[in-house]
């Protein structure tokens, strides 16, 4: 019998801040292959970052300004959400 993991809520701005966010976006805009074996001990560590490479894939711009969260970038995640072009 499969364990069920212990869930909760974050917003979107906590999943763009993850290290695992931000790595993947980076590596797909670097144009480098997927890790399979990224995070896989972490189930939500490596959902963020497949999350990461695909908006790393169809969003052009800074994922952040400084040390913060681009607002256009939080949109356009907010957007393929929402259309469920990512999950």
């Amino acid at each position: 019998m499969l364990k069920q993991m212990k869930t909760k809520d974050t917003g979107l701005l906590g999943i763009m801040r993850s290290g695992p966010f931000v790595k993947g976006f980076s590596e797909a805009r670097a144009g480098n292959p997927i890790r399979y074996d990224a995070y896989i001990n972490n189930a939500n560590s490596q959902w963020n970052y497949e999350r990461g490479r695909l908006f790393g894939l169809i969003f052009t711009g800074p994922l952040k300004v400084g040390r913060s969260v681009n607002r256009g970038a939080a949109i356009q995640l907010a957007l393929a959400f929402n259309q469920k072009i990512i999950l």
